[in-house]
């Protein structure tokens, strides 16, 4: 269960939105928001890292709610013989409700304060100066290894003469 990140009662400060309307408004985002960065989920989020939350979320359902349904309005004008038209299309084509600057926010968030990362690294290379055994065909001049060092990436498996 998550917490309560956000209410109508946070959004009321900044534009008049009817109580149900606002309460799916909300209920979207948070649906998307715990998508995105699951730790949103947690009760026991911390509380600066939620407040962060509500102001992130706050900004994303006033930005929906100001985009507003939108629509096509026609105007036309007859004045004698002259006829004047004029169309506005003042829809906007619905993107997500959560921008992607936003979900990397969130995702920030989640991912913690950084103490516990650490460097590291993969040798895709293999072991620099693998040894090959002194009968390996390869000190031979072959383009073949047969003492088992390519294998072992340290040294030979047989061939050691030991």
């Amino acid at each position: 269960m998550m917490a309560e990140l956000l209410s109508p009662a946070d959004l009321a400060p900044f534009a008049e939105i009817a109580e149900d309307k606002a309460k799916a408004m909300i209920d979207d985002v948070l649906a998307l928001a715990g998508l995105a960065a699951p730790c949103l989920d947690d009760e026991n989020l911390d509380p600066k890292k939620a407040r962060a939350v509500k102001a992130i979320l706050r900004e994303a359902v006033l930005r929906w709610n100001e985009a507003g349904q939108g629509g096509r309005t026609q105007v036309s004008e007859t004045v004698g013989p002259w006829q004047h038209s004029e169309s506005f299309d003042n829809s906007t084509p619905r993107r997500s409700l959560l921008w992607p600057s936003e979900i990397s926010k969130l995702q920030e968030i989640c991912g913690g304060d950084g103490s516990d990362r650490k460097a590291w690294s993969y040798d895709t290379a293999g072991a620099a100066g693998t040894q090959h055994g002194d009968t390996c065909a390869i000190n031979l001049g072959a383009t073949f290894c047969d003492c088992g060092a390519i294998y072992s990436g340290a040294g030979p498996l047989w061939g050691t003469g030991e």
